[in-house]
């Protein structure tokens, strides 16, 4: 299983955050859960570790993005590929996620990239 995250640059910038910020908040929350970036140049690509709770960490994970303010505002593109072959746009379904909940705050960039 794998996610994958691309960001829509000129968004990114319009919020005064930088790419490089922005992989470095999603990187430490899935590192958090030693879930690995195996790609991070155009594509931001994480991948679990055959470990049981990998699926319900990478979901919890992308749920809390989904959450925030900025992420569905900058994604471009967030798919999840399942181990059977199953592709979910995860950005599709974005409204539903944010209609239940209000803005989280403790997902949040650091404008200094940090």
């Amino acid at each position: 299983m794998r996610v994958e995250f691309i960001f829509d640059k000129a968004k990114v910038q319009q919020r005064g955050y930088t790419l490089e910020a922005v992989y470095h908040t999603i990187k430490k929350n899935f590192e958090a859960k030693h879930l690995h970036c195996i790609a991070e140049h155009e594509i931001l690509t994480f991948t679990g570790n055959d470990n049981e709770c990998d699926f319900s960490s990478m979901w919890a994970i992308i749920m809390a993005l989904l959450r925030t303010e900025w992420f569905s505002d900058i994604a471009a593109s967030c798919v999840w590929y399942d181990d059977d072959g199953t592709e979910e746009d995860v950005l599709a379904q974005a409204w539903k996620v944010q209609k239940q909940s209000h803005f989280k705050k403790d997902t949040h960039i650091s404008k200094a990239g940090g």
